[in-house]
């Protein structure tokens, strides 16, 4: 097995608490959290006030049953759920801000959260950028990473693409992101999930060096053998909802015979703990083990202390400034994208592919009168493919990176505001070179007329409504699944294709749909690429038959019932749109955060 070893060997110097090196402990009092169902107006009760407190140095195991309540615990102590909780959080005592608290506590998920294309020692590296501040230089914060990879036994591994690394190597890592902070409450949720016996031995003994440090850490554990159990200095029992043991590992079995609930001889004290959590609540010896761990609901009397002795009185949420993080995001997206390029290549290639398949098929109709009503559908394909490249592109690659990015912001490694930011910045080159690539292809092989100014608007109204599709995507990839977001853009761009003026012109639509042509961003941008190509008093075309009806562009433009001059006005439009979305992209991203 792993060896623990003796924590003092372990250089861990600069990992130390500056700010409370003395012991200090995390407490709870009267934690109840229930959840609330609309259809019947009740309401479920998950946690029933939960009391208790963790000291620091000792590792903390809190178990249960599945269902028990032990996930929503840490979700609660670490802020990260807040709607209908009861309740107080306190630090020695003195009771902590929601603010305040985010500060000194850290809480890694279940599910491990790590950018795939990123090695070990570069997503420890981006992370010290992030939350260590700028005072700090470079060194001293490589210096740090070096330490944190031999702390957690990650060197061996420094080099490897964390999409790469193994199971318990992800989980020590995802806990080194957040030990660089230095906080002093570190919570985890399962960190030996899915682990085999080695390797979550590993994980917990490494984890149990962290809090020999004097840290206060507290993690879900699920089913912990008996050579795991030894490194728990304290269990956190709970049974749907409610504690029913809190103090030292060696003690519980002792507590439990008390109430006739005695552990067979060569039992696992883990196993037999689950056992007795699954009893029925009704099992009169679990009844007055509850009431015996409840007493002190009621007769808890936190010490009083002065605040700036147990909590640290300044607080900044952020350790980098707006600018700051957004250059830091800038150049860890840049070398994700450099090196995990599958999407933006098949993202140009499609493009290519399907502007080549158009060219074949409208060639040379740019000038043609006779074909005008041919030339006219590859406008309307080139804005259907943008959408559906940029769409489905925004829809597929956003829910894979969702999850880290809910994670880091809610532990304060950068604003919302800069991920927003570096969002557009980054989305804005792939779409500008991949809606360039097709429109350029099509606009030269289908002849319509080599005029920059021509070509400058119709490529404006291209990327704009591009923008629109690209936003949209993100739009529905933060707030629904990718299969439900696919088919709601389909759902979307059917009615808007519908009414955009070239299958249903403005002067057919009836009466009661005639409102929808006015809100459809297709539209628009059909319009301005119709004017684009044939406004701007552009001459007669070509006519190679005998006689052509739309030989004379003032015609057509009425047929298709394109008001005169209207460009201006469907980029004002186009642009209301971008601005419209745009701005529910950052809500949703914000409701995201906020949210349970």
């Amino acid at each position: 097995m792993y060896p623990i070893g003796n924590p003092d060997s372990i250089p861990m110097e600069s990992l130390e608490s500056v700010s409370s090196p003395r012991e200090f402990e995390l407490s709870f009092q009267n934690v109840s959290y229930c959840v609330k169902h609309k259809q019947d107006r009740t309401h479920s009760v998950i946690l029933k006030n939960l009391s208790g407190s963790f000291r620091s140095g000792r590792l903390v195991g809190i178990m249960g049953p599945s269902g028990a309540g032990k996930s929503t615990l840490l979700n609660v102590l670490s802020g990260f759920k807040k709607n209908n909780v009861t309740g107080q959080l306190m630090v020695d005592g003195q009771r902590l801000s929601e603010r305040r608290s985010r500060k000194i506590i850290s809480y890694t998920q279940q599910e491990v959260c790590l950018w795939p294309a990123l090695t070990v020692e570069e997503s420890l590296r981006y992370a010290a950028e992030f939350k260590l501040s700028h005072t700090i230089d470079q060194q001293q914060k490589m210096a740090r990473v070096r330490e944190l990879l031999h702390v957690l036994g990650l060197a061996s591994c420094a080099d490897t693409l964390t999409g790469s690394v193994s199971g318990g190597q992800a989980k020590r890592l995802s806990i080194g992101l957040e030990l660089l902070s230095d906080p002093k409450v570190m919570l985890l949720d399962e960190p030996t999930s899915g682990l085999d016996t080695v390797a979550a031995y590993q994980v917990l003994a490494h984890v149990k060096q962290l809090a020999d440090r004097g840290r206060v850490i507290a993690c879900v554990i699920h089913q912990p053998n008996s050579q795991q159990l030894l490194l728990i200095d304290d269990l956190y029992l709970l049974a749907k909802g409610r504690r029913i043991y809190s103090g030292p590992t060696g003690e519980m079995v002792t507590q439990f015979a008390r109430f006739g609930l005695d552990c067979p001889v060569f039992h696992n004290p883990a196993d037999y703990a689950l056992e007795v959590a699954s009893l029925d609540q009704e099992d009169e010896r679990l009844k007055r083990l509850m009431m015996e761990e409840e007493k002190d609901i009621f007769d808890y009397n936190p010490p009083r202390l002065m605040a700036e002795k147990s909590v640290d009185g300044s607080y900044q949420r952020y350790a980098l400034s707006t600018l700051q993080q957004l250059c830091v995001l800038l150049r860890r997206t840049t070398s994700c994208t450099m090196r995990d390029t599958y999407q933006f290549k098949a993202r140009i290639v499609i493009n290519i592919a399907i502007a080549l398949i158009t060219s074949v098929a409208f060639y040379n109709t740019g000038n043609n009168a006779d074909r005008i009503l041919a030339n006219t559908a590859v406008l309307i394909i080139n804005l259907y493919a943008i959408f559906f490249t940029s769409i489905v592109s925004a829809v597929l690659v956003y829910p894979r990176e969702s999850a880290c990015f809910v994670l880091e912001s809610k532990n304060n490694w950068y604003s919302l505001r800069a991920y927003y930011l570096a969002k557009i910045v980054v989305e804005l080159p792939t779409l500008i070179l991949s809606s360039s690539v097709f429109f350029l292809i099509v606009y030269y092989f289908t002849s319509q007329p080599f005029e920059w100014l021509r070509i400058g608007t119709f490529a404006l109204v291209c990327l704009m409504f591009g923008w629109i599709s690209q936003m949209l995507g993100l739009l529905l990839g933060s707030i629904m699944s990718v299969q439900n977001s696919v088919f709601v853009s389909i759902l979307i761009m059917v009615p808007a294709s519908l009414f955009s003026g070239f299958f249903v012109p403005l002067r057919d639509a009836n009466v009661l749909l005639r409102p929808l042509l006015y809100v459809s961003f297709v539209r628009y941008a059909f319009e301005g690429a119709v004017h684009a190509i044939y406004g701007f008093d552009r001459p007669d075309l070509e006519c190679p038959e005998v006689f052509c009806y739309f030989r004379q562009l003032k015609r057509f433009l009425e047929f298709v019932s394109l008001p005169d001059l209207a460009y201006g006005y469907d980029l004002l439009a186009l642009a209301g749109w971008i601005v419209l979305l745009m701005g529910a992209v950052y809500l949703s991203l914000r409701r995201r955060i906020k949210q349970d």
